[in-house]
């Protein structure tokens, strides 16, 4: 039907049609194919740009094999174009939780506010003039972007709700720091409570809470001063009694001490002889401990030369036999160690000229066996140089042969633009052809068509000239029948009616006469559309027959076969020349490859050859010189072993000959030591110092032990000097038990007025810091009492909460009231034409419901035939249509004026022309043109015939025989 158009728009960008209550069943046609997409594609403008959205429904459809059917699932996409004629742009998004946001967003609407200022379906097109304020406020909200307003007001109410918080939290903390104030002076209870209540009762001056505090704290202070005097004479007759107890106890223990110095010098007196055999003992420890270490060295250097001996008796021993007869030929000891030393370094000379020829004997059976590889190495090189000549002379041959090719086929690819050409040129023909042979069919029955048509037209002309004939024949009759008695003729003015004609009973009648007129032209139409269509027929097939080039479809056929085998053959050609010409180049470069080869080849030949001639010459040179040095021996490598084996021998009888001596001359040495420090010393003998010599420990325990009793003896004496000892009588007599008590009475009585002082100075300082801590939170409270008043004023101003808001009306209320008047001023200026001066709009403050939260969006009907206001749920159906029109209109017409949050350039209207009269339709109409003028679009879905008559560019949907529809475009 007509408002699917509106259902699809809607669907588009909300993904629901425009009625609230309608299924989005109805978007899928029951007489689509299973093939068939269900699918709305809408481009549109708004604010901020160009966009299209292709959206599908969910919908159930055939399945293509088998029997039942699956679901297809919704699905959306939206692009931002640069036209709206562009073919694609930017695609935004494909999901539909995402996309819907993005439209929304684009768009600045939701659904329900889309329906009742842009497009208005049936059904719903008074909702807005019916909703509840409520509604009503959030539409206004959004078109007119006075969201700020409502986030100021609830901006406002959480700093009133801030600083009313802040102000009892002062309060708290006020009378908080009273309570802490009479604790820390230690108020009576009845004190404290008059103090508290003072305290919570301030609003803006603390003046009497101050002054209370400032009393008890001078109080405090005053008693304070009284108790720290007290404390301090105590204090000082403590101190007296103090210094009579320590001079007690300091006379009972010098006397103390006397007794038990005296008491240690005697036992000191009784260990003196003791003390004088260790005196003794530790001189001679002394002695032998500087002796010692000679009588040591001494027993060593006798044990070393009996070891050097031992040495060279083994040395001699593991000799060469050659060798010790050579030395034994010598009695003298310095000569046999000269013999010795030459002989050794004889044979470490001669070692060390043979080292060389020992790497040269090892490294021969590598060096021949690198002569047989380089030799048979060498020889596969020539092979391989030989075979390399042989098969570069037959290149050249083959490479004419495959040069012949490529030739062939360069000639054979050249011809393929033009076989493409005879191609395209034969497919052209072929078409034309077929289109030929389907157009003359059509021809040949259209012309059937248009005869039949012609036919049915000169008969519908015939019927209609003989009803027009007969209905002028039997017009008489009907005249006659009207006439009355004494009433004047129509025709001839007479009132006599002397003979009237009679009533034909099969007369003619208007209708009659108009419906063969009417069915006249239909036929006229149907013959005028059908020969349009035969002529637009003919010239096609005429111009497809200049195209064939004067062949059928079988010649044009076989044309078009022979110019794709054509095609085909230099194709394959054009493939085939690629191949031939990269394997030409392939086949060059190997040619290349092989000469560069044959003549490395030839180089390295020379060089292995001159190489291999030194090697095996030096090779034969160095096996002379090794033959020339072996002495008997089977290996150089041997030869070198004896050597070095005699060599060390000699090595070691020289080292123990000359340890030998070494070690005899350090014993002398040894000797002459111990026998000058025996003397020096006063020791007969290296027994009387081994007897003599104690170890470290004994020896440092011995000395301890000395000096601690020389030390007791030092301190005693010292103690008994003392001044404080040598002036005691002999009898000391003290009473320190009286000078105790005495003490102990001061201290306590000291003590009492000590903490009876430091108390009260602690209840003063107490309560001085809890005044001031009440002075400043005091200070606080005012300061944020005079703080908070304009924040609070201006909060319940805006809240409707304060006695200077005459219309108890919030600031969001507020601001939308006045545009909701100038809504109603705009839409009274079209109503008042359309209703005759009848009706009139006008807001009213009052709650329309007792429920309600707020109020001042509330709206009325004036009727002035009655003046009475009514509500708008009471106007009839053609009066709520045209009611809710104006309202609309007035709603863009505000919004526009005032470039508010949304353009609101189109309007779509469906049905409800219907209930208009013919006058009040005539004076919509004209409203709407109005609009139309001025740049606004305005869509109309209506059935009323002058609306169709009245609107030129208009999409015209009508229902086909089998009960689906089809639409035209009429622009």
């Amino acid at each position: 039907g007509k408002s699917t158009l509106i259902d699809a728009l809607v669907f588009a960008l909300y993904g629901k049609v425009a009625s609230q209550d309608a299924s989005e069943d109805r978007l899928r046609s029951a007489y689509a194919g299973p093939d068939q997409e269900t699918v709305v594609d809408l481009v549109f403008e708004s604010g901020s740009g160009i966009y299209r959205v292709r959206r599908t429904p969910r919908y159930e459809r055939a399945k293509q094999r088998g029997t039942g059917t699956t679901t297809r699932q919704p699905s959306v996409q939206l692009w931002r174009l640069t036209t709206p004629d562009a073919p694609d742009g930017d695609l935004m998004s494909s999901r539909l939780d995402e996309a819907g946001a993005e439209l929304q967003r684009i768009i600045g609407l939701d659904r329900s506010q889309f329906v009742q200022t842009v497009v208005l379906p049936q059904g719903e097109f008074a909702s807005f003039l019916r909703a509840n304020p409520e509604d009503r406020r959030g539409l206004l909200q959004k078109v007119f972007g006075t969201v700020v307003y409502e986030q100021l007001q609830q901006r406002l109410e959480r700093m009133r709700a801030d600083v009313t918080r802040s102000l009892d939290d002062r309060r708290r903390a006020v009378s908080q720091s009273a309570a802490r104030f009479a604790g820390a002076a230690g108020l009576p209870p009845e004190d404290a409570e008059q103090l508290t209540a003072l305290a919570g009762a301030v609003a803006d001056d603390g003046a009497a809470v101050l002054q209370v505090t400032t009393g008890h704290i001078d109080r405090l202070a005053a008693e304070a001063l009284v108790a720290e005097s007290l404390a301090v004479v105590a204090g000082q007759e403590r101190a007296t009694a103090q210094l009579a107890l320590d001079q007690a106890r300091t006379l009972v223990a010098a006397d103390a001490r006397r007794a038990a110095l005296r008491t240690e010098l005697a036992d000191l007196d009784l260990r003196a002889e003791e003390h004088a055999h260790a005196l003794v003992r530790r001189d001679g420890a002394r002695r032998a401990q500087a002796v010692y270490p000679c009588v040591v060295g001494a027993e060593a250097a006798d044990r070393a030369v009996t070891d050097a001996q031992r040495q060279v008796d083994r040395a001699t021993t593991a000799a060469p036999l050659d060798v010790r007869a050579l030395v034994d030929a010598f009695a003298d000891a310095d000569v046999q160690r000269k013999t010795l030393t030459e002989e050794r370094e004889t044979c470490t000379a001669l070692v060390a000229t043979l080292r060389r020829l020992v790497e040269l004997e090892a490294e021969l059976p590598a060096r021949h066996g690198r002569q047989r590889a380089g030799a048979a190495a060498r020889a596969a090189k020539q092979r391989e140089r030989d075979r390399l000549v042989v098969t570069r002379g037959d290149r050249p041959a083959e490479r004419v042969v495959l040069a012949a090719r490529l030739a062939d086929a360069a000639r054979v690819a050249g011809g393929l633009t033009a076989a493409e050409q005879m191609a395209t040129v034969a497919q052209t023909r072929l078409d034309a052809a077929g289109d030929v042979q389907r157009l003359t069919a059509e021809v040949d029955r259209a012309e059937t068509t248009v005869a039949t048509f012609a036919a049915r037209a000169q008969a519908a002309v015939a019927t209609a000239a003989e009803l027009q004939r007969l209905r002028i024949v039997g017009i008489a009759g009907e005249l006659a029948a009207g006439l009355r008695p004494g009433e004047p003729c129509v025709v001839c003015g007479g009132v006599e009616h002397p003979a009237p004609a009679p009533v034909d009973p099969h007369r003619v009648t208007v209708e009659d006469v108009e419906a063969a007129e009417l069915a006249r032209e239909d036929a006229s139409s149907a013959l005028t559309a059908a020969a349009d269509e035969l002529s637009v027929l003919r010239q096609r097939l005429e111009g497809r027959r200049v195209a064939t080039g004067g062949l059928d479809v079988q010649a044009a056929g076989e044309a078009l076969a022979s110019a794709r085998e054509a095609v085909g053959a230099a194709m394959a050609a054009g493939h085939l020349e690629h191949l031939l010409s990269t394997e030409l180049d392939r086949f060059d470069r190997v040619t290349e490859q092989m000469d560069a080869q044959v003549t490395a080849l030839g180089v390295e030949l020379a060089a292995e050859a001159a190489q291999l001639s030194s090697e095996l010459a030096q090779l034969e040179r160095d096996e002379q010189e090794i033959s020339g040095s072996l002495a008997g021996a089977r290996s150089v490598q041997e030869r070198v072993a004896s050597l070095t084996g005699r060599a060390a021998a000699i090595g070691v009888w020289v080292d123990a000959l000359r340890g030998l001596e070494e070690c005899q001359a350090q014993r002398s040495v040894r000797a002459a030591e111990l026998a000058a420090s025996l003397a020096e010393h006063d020791f007969d003998g290296p027994g009387a110092v081994l007897a003599a010599r104690l170890d470290r420990l004994a020896l440092s325990s011995l000395e301890q032990a000395i000096a601690a009793y020389e030390a007791a003896r030092s301190r005693v004496a010292a103690g008994l000097a003392e001044q404080e000892l040598a002036g005691l009588p002999e009898v000391v007599d003290v009473d320190v038990a009286g000078a105790r008590s005495a003490h102990d009475l001061a201290d306590a009585r000291a003590t009492a007025a000590a903490g009876d002082a430091a108390r009260h100075r602690l209840q003063a300082d107490a309560a001085g810091a809890a005044g001031v801590e009440l002075g400043v939170a005091l200070r606080v409270l005012t300061d944020l009492v005079v703080e908070a008043a304009p924040v609070v004023r201006m909060a319940n101003l805006a809240g409707a909460a304060s006695a200077d808001n005459a219309e108890q009306l919030t600031l969001a209320t507020y601001v939308l009231s006045r545009r909701f008047d100038d809504v109603v001023a705009a839409a009274n200026a079209r109503l008042v034409a359309m209703s005759d001066g009848r009706y009139e709009l006008a807001r009213s403050s009052e709650r329309e419901d007792v429920r309600a939260r707020r109020r001042g969006l509330a709206m009325q009907v004036l009727d002035h035939r009655t003046e009475s206001a009514r509500d708008p749920r009471t106007l009839s159906g053609g009066e709520t249509f045209y009611v809710s029109l104006c309202l609309a209109l007035g709603l863009a017409d505000v919004v526009t004026a005032e470039a508010g949050g949304i353009d609101l350039g189109t309007l779509f209207v469906d049905e409800g022309f219907g209930s208009l009269d013919s006058d009040t339709l005539d004076v919509v109409l004209t409203e709407l043109a109005r609009l139309r003028d001025g740049g606004r679009v305005v869509g109309v879905v209506s059935h009323v015939e002058a609306l169709k008559q009245s609107i030129p560019e208009r999409i015209e949907v009508r229902r086909c025989a089998d009960g689906s529809s089809t639409l035209s475009v009429r622009a």
